[in-house]
């Protein structure tokens, strides 16, 4: 994982973090908590999928209800009220309110929202969420500066005066991977059977299908989308991502129409995966395409190639 991948990572969760926090209070104040939460919980250094997904679980399961010792240095500013924008979300239940911060406003796809709200020990995740899905927008306000990352602190001082000073409405944005994306899945005992592919959801509005059929190596059903995220100061940051027995592994950006990433099968076989939007040409060298996704065949390895896959216009 790169420097750039942390950086994001650590950003959306501090976000994340920020709106599923109980209560009202100063947006600094929160910040504070937020940054708190996620420097315990997310390891200090980069690892993979698993370990962050583990970690994403322990920082929403400690902001829902943050433990007494965190709250007290922050308590005085947490008395103020709640942010501009923000009662509503404030006035829901910690259930409901990561519900609706993962669905609504993070974006994520209502299986893995589900999956997530089991490992919360969320009781009931199906109504839940179909109460979730019939409330009314709640214009929810998040802090839209970036969040610092690298050597950290637990001090308790005020920092980033100028997430204090704005706020945006926001979609949380994917993790997007360097030029050659990563996508690092634990491989399971050799004795296990594969489990049974999740069907995938129909895309939503701001996605755009590029490829769905059966992955390499007869490891199920997958998908290859274009998600295109608003900016705030307008235009829209466009990522690839790859939908994987109930994974969002992300992939290289789809400005151009086209995306890819190296995927490592179950098996331990790595694959560059490539797909382009309907209408628009893609030539991959040494790559082979089968119903519209090219596939280079790469070494087996617990590490990614090194190698970049150049996309090229048929």
């Amino acid at each position: 994982m790169t420097d750039s991948t942390a950086h994001r990572r650590h950003r959306e969760l501090v976000r994340l973090s920020y709106l599923i926090l109980p209560g009202g209070g100063s947006q600094e104040a929160r910040l504070v908590l937020a940054r708190r939460i996620v420097e315990r919980n997310l390891p200090r250094r980069p690892q993979g999928p698993q370990a962050h997904s583990e970690a994403r679980v322990r920082v929403f399961r400690q902001s829902m209800r943050p433990p007494r010792r965190l709250r007290l240095r922050a308590a005085a500013r947490l008395r103020r009220g709640a942010p501009p924008g923000n009662a509503a979300l404030a006035a829901l239940t910690p259930e409901e309110r990561v519900a609706y911060v993962l669905s609504r406003v993070a974006g994520m796809r209502r299986h893995v929202v589900r999956e997530l709200l089991a490992d919360l020990g969320v009781p009931g995740s199906r109504e839940l969420l179909e109460r979730i899905d019939a409330m009314e927008d709640l214009r929810v306000v998040a802090p839209a500066a970036a969040v610092r990352v690298g050597r950290r602190r637990r001090s308790g001082l005020p920092v980033l005066a100028a997430c204090a000073a704005t706020c945006v409405l926001v979609g949380v944005a994917v993790v997007q991977e360097s030029d050659v994306p990563v996508a690092a899945v634990r491989s399971p005992e050799p004795s296990a059977a594969a489990p049974a592919a999740t069907p995938a959801p129909a895309p939503r509005p701001d996605e755009v299908r590029y490829w769905r059929g059966r992955m390499p190596g007869g490891a199920g059903t997958g998908e290859l989308l274009c998600r295109h995220d608003p900016l705030p100061g307008g235009g829209f940051d466009r990522q690839g991502l790859l939908v994987w027995r109930g994974e969002s592994l992300p992939a290289r950006d789809c400005a151009d129409g086209r995306t890819g990433l190296w995927w490592r099968s179950p098996a331990g076989r790595w694959f560059y995966l490539a797909a382009a939007e309907p209408g628009t040409e893609l030539s991959v060298t040494d790559g082979r395409r089968r119903d519209g996704l090219w596939t280079v065949r790469g070494p087996r390895g617990e590490r990614a190639p090194e190698r970049e896959i150049p996309l090229l216009k048929g």
